[in-house]
């Protein structure tokens, strides 16, 4: 349905965790099969049509945005080792989701259990997909570098650049409670 096997992977995931909880309380229902089935479709919708609405509000948001602020040239070194590090947790490689939470995790300094909080996914789903994430890195020999201009709008087309940047941000204003979100 989805055409993303790591998508597929964690709402199927998520359905079985959903199964735990809720047949404790009401009990097996009379096809687990299509029960579990069910949930991780509607898991899968919920998550693309989020997807679709944040992509609709990240271009709203590109639009309106200011012109870049020129940094301190006293910490050019710092942010240009984050930038390195932004951009390549945010390779067009990886799936949207996982160049968020990478980047929440990496550069943010958020735990997995925050970054699963902010995502509504368990922490082991989100370990799950931060392990992929680094292996796609790993494997796919992606580059510790910030993009030359002329690759600058693919890479930041998907809109996980700015998710990640209005999430670092948020987080650094007071975003330490434990139910900080990324949106």
């Amino acid at each position: 349905m989805t055409g993303d096997f790591a998508l597929a992977e964690d709402c199927a995931q998520d359905a079985l965790v959903r199964a735990l909880s809720d047949w404790r309380k009401g009990g097996i229902p009379h096809n687990p099969d299509a029960w579990l089935t069910t949930v991780a479709k509607r898991r899968a919708i919920d998550l693309l049509r989020h997807a679709g609405a944040e992509d609709r509000a990240l271009r709203r948001v590109a639009v309106e945005a200011d012109e870049p602020v020129e940094p301190d040239p006293d910490i050019k070194a710092d942010i240009d080792d984050r930038l390195r590090l932004i951009f390549t947790c945010c390779h067009p490689a990886l799936p949207i989701d996982a160049r968020v939470a990478l980047t929440l995790r990496t550069v943010a300094g958020l735990t997995p259990a925050q970054i699963a909080r902010a995502f509504l996914v368990t922490e082991p789903a989100m370990d799950k997909r931060l392990v992929r994430a680094r292996a796609k890195i790993r494997h796919a020999g992606i580059p510790y570098r910030v993009p030359p201009p002329g690759l600058m709008p693919e890479r930041c087309a998907g809109g996980a650049v700015l998710v990640v940047h209005r999430g670092v941000l948020r987080y650094r204003r007071g975003g330490s409670h434990p139910n900080f979100s990324p949106s």
